[in-house]
């Protein structure tokens, strides 16, 4: 679920993410095209992709530090009392909210060219560009899309946990398990 004990359970948590997303997008494309599935070829002719798809997603992680820096500068002037009264809160966070913003905006191709880049003979820089020409004058509209799917999935989440948690508790944590396997095919699926 996310919540790794330690720095190695993160790591490995990670590279199974990587490598669970890589057989998903492997999966998806052969389940379009309507070709025969095997489970070990999207593990074996899946994985190719690896190396580029790490290299998009560090620009990824690049596009993320304005948010990142907004996130410490304003969680350090809130916690040390620099910020006081309402106004000044409202001037910090309004600094804050346009760093997530340029941040949003910058990934909001990005995210495609990790998709594009498991395409055969592609590098991560013509994914990038490929990714930036195809969503040229729809960010917006691409973006506020993006942006839905948390909603959705968490929506998703309460309507199912809800009820278990409350009749059936014991069940509650396998379900909760399943969930959130089975959130990274509904992303990839959505994406």
């Amino acid at each position: 679920a996310g919540n790794g004990s330690s720095q190695t359970a993160g790591a490995y948590q990670l590279f199974l993410a990587l490598i669970a997303s890589l057989a998903i997008i492997w999966s998806l494309r052969q389940i379009f095209a309507k070709s025969k599935l095997r489970i070990r070829d999207a593990y074996y002719k899946g994985m190719y992709p690896l190396v580029p798809f790490i290299l998009v997603l560090m620009v990824i992680g690049i596009q993320l530090l304005p948010l990142a820096i907004g996130s410490s500068i304003y969680s350090i002037v809130i916690s040390n009392g620099i910020a006081v009264l309402v106004w000044e809160k409202a001037l910090w966070a309004l600094l804050y909210a346009a760093l997530a913003f340029a941040s949003i905006y910058l990934i909001s191709s990005s995210i495609f060219a990790l998709y594009i880049v498991t395409l055969p003979d592609m590098t991560p820089i013509k994914a990038l560009r490929s990714a930036k020409d195809l969503v040229k004058n729809r960010r917006w509209s691409i973006l506020r899309k993006i942006l839905w799917i948390p909603f959705l999935l968490m929506s998703i989440a309460v309507v199912i946990m809800l009820p278990i948690i409350l009749l059936m508790t014991a069940l509650a944590q396998w379900v909760f398990f399943a969930l959130t396997m089975s959130s990274l095919l509904i992303v990839h699926a959505y994406l």
